[in-house]
């Protein structure tokens, strides 16, 4: 029980980042509760965000919770709480109390300005990038996928990548099938789900993801090379060079029966 409170707490930390939005929030609950209590509809919208927050750090609702969406996006059941009308609600019944217009009006100011302050904006650095292909996937991962359909011709073909390119691959072409879904998931058995984690590692082992690969019937092996001999590796195991792009190498193995 405590691992779990444990991690309510983190998903909680990372829902709300370094910002204080949620101090907010819980402030807005506490004006609410006390001194615009018989407003219409504020006792439904409190009583609900207190049990949305009890619900989210109770070990027992957690752990069910938990097995039905997954523990690493448990943080997404944050989305349930009704932080805008709450706020909203607090701050404009806040702002109206205000005697004089002028007194109103800095009011508004200085809430605006918390609500600004309180968190970032999600058009910022890092956040976007301009691409140069319809499906709005990353350029290389466009690339990538260029080089494995000029290859393949009409062949219907599976692939194994890493996290950052298996997650666009088949937004970019749903017609090419892969090994395994995001973090690993829906693998096609044991070895799909170590090759997952093998070619995802800092230090990819090529000897063991062209074996598993194999296996797994992968015709294409999508991974960045750090050593010179991954090449000569992955050539003695029947896979060779179908393209390179910004580090990332595109290995095709054509006869995956031998």
């Amino acid at each position: 029980m405590k691992d779990i409170l444990l991690w309510a707490v983190q998903m909680w930390q990372q829902y709300w980042g370094d910002g204080f939005i949620q101090y907010l929030l819980l402030a807005s609950v506490v004006i609410l509760s006390v001194k615009y209590r018989k407003k219409p509809m504020v006792s439904e919208l409190v009583c609900y965000t207190v049990l949305i927050l009890i619900l989210f750090f109770c070990p027992l609702s957690a752990k069910v919770i938990m097995r039905c969406v997954g523990d690493i996006v448990y943080w997404r059941f944050l989305w349930l709480l009704p932080l805008i009308p709450v706020t909203a609600g607090a701050f404009t019944w806040l702002i109206r109390s205000g005697k004089k217009k002028g007194s109103r009006v800095i009011l508004a100011l200085v809430l605006a300005a918390l609500l600004l302050v309180s968190g970032k904006g999600m058009v910022r650095a890092g956040n976007f990038e301009r691409v140069h292909n319809f499906q709005k996937v990353p350029d290389e991962v466009a690339q990538i996928c260029d080089i494995i359909n000029g290859d393949r011709g009409e062949k219907e073909i599976r692939i194994a990548a890493d996290e950052h390119v298996a997650s666009y691959v088949r937004v970019y072409d749903p017609s090419i099938h892969m090994a395994y879904g995001r973090r690993g998931s829906g693998s096609l058995g044991k070895n799909s789900r170590k090759l997952y984690k093998e070619i995802i590692s800092e230090a990819p082992d090529p000897a063991k993801i062209a074996k598993l690969g194999k296996s797994v019937k992968c015709d294409y092996l999508v991974f960045t090379v750090t050593e010179g001999s991954t090449l000569e590796i992955m050539k003695k195991y029947g896979y060779e060079v179908a393209g390179a792009v910004e580090g990332y190498y595109v290995f095709v193995c054509k006869n995956l029966n031998n």
